[in-house]
């Protein structure tokens, strides 16, 4: 009979692996999220800028 400690446990492959697999799932969809929101950001400020920022027409006095 083979008796496991945490030790054990925690240096085994699978359980290496599962935590990084565990790791990816949660980390996976913020990542999207911040740079779904960066880019959407950027390009709404490059859009607004383009549109809005026109030439400025200087007063003659």
């Amino acid at each position: 009979m083979e008796i496991r400690t945490m030790a054990n446990t925690a240096n085994h492959p699978t359980a290496l692996s599962t935590g990084a697999a565990k790791a990816f799932i949660v980390a996976h969809p913020v990542g999207v999220a911040v740079v779904g929101g960066v880019l959407i950001g950027a390009a709404t400020y490059y859009i607004m800028k383009k549109f809005f920022g026109g030439k400025k027409v200087e007063a003659t006095a």
